[in-house]
């Protein structure tokens, strides 16, 4: 499934590369008050594809990218620990990255390569479509030690260690929030199922509610109760979750 997706992603990502050549301009006039760079033109249209494929990508791909943080700030520390700056750690660590986190750090690498600040490049990252919490506390960690210094490998250790404990609990949440919504599904059949059986075993109980004017008020009140009961234990379940 996960080849398909990216075949997928790399065919939209190449049918938006072929529009973005389609509708740009003509070169200017060296000279020209509005003439761009052909480098400045690359990076502007990459980063806008990049931004176009990440509000593409399905929610699952965000998730696994958010599964992905831990593991590659393990890396960034290491690779800090040895010597490295946060703007040549991340190059490393882009171009280690797999899919999807290795297309989410691209445009941070691509900024930082023209001369970007690494404050500004991270900022860039937090506030792009599909930036999630995990997201942005790692950019506030970074930029912090980016201005400040000091022991940022250490910081990024207990930003690895804050978001696998946030994803544990996470997790428990999700399992327990299936539970109680599995557990509201059966009581919400549970009484329905007990008509059904009583049906077959005393026909005349079933006739009584369906053809005698108190019968009928009797099937009218329960299943309104049932269905105030379903709405009820959903929007129970739906807060757990």
């Amino acid at each position: 499934m996960v080849p398909v997706t990216a075949g997928l992603a790399g065919a939209v990502a190449a049918a938006v590369i072929v529009a973005v050549g389609i509708r740009s301009p003509a070169p200017r006039r060296p000279g020209h008050p509005l003439a761009e760079p052909a480098e400045t033109r690359v990076a502007l249209g990459q980063a806008r594809l990049a931004s176009m494929v990440q509000r593409a990508l399905p929610h699952r791909h965000l998730r696994r990218r958010d599964a992905q943080l831990p593991d590659a700030l393990d890396r960034l520390a290491s690779a800090m620990r040895a010597g490295r700056a946060i703007g040549p750690a991340l190059g490393e660590l882009a171009s280690s990255a797999a899919e999807p986190l290795r297309s989410d750090l691209q445009p941070v690498t691509l900024a930082l390569t023209h001369g970007t600040p690494v404050a500004a490049a991270l900022a860039g990252w937090a506030a792009r479509p599909g930036a999630s919490a995990d997201v942005r506390l790692v950019v506030a960690a970074l930029t912090v030690g980016a201005r400040s210094g000091g022991e940022v490998a250490r910081a990024i250790d207990r930003i690895a260690a804050t978001l696998r404990e946030r994803r544990e609990v996470q997790r428990e949440v999700h399992a327990l929030a299936t539970q109680a919504r599995t557990s509201a599904g059966l009581l919400a059949v549970a009484p329905l199922a007990f008509a059904a059986l009583v049906s077959t075993i005393e026909p005349a109980a079933v006739g009584f509610l369906v053809a005698t004017p108190l019968g009928l008020l009797c099937l009218a009140l329960g299943l309104s109760l049932e269905g105030l009961g379903a709405t009820w234990m959903a929007r129970i379940t739906r807060g757990a979750s």
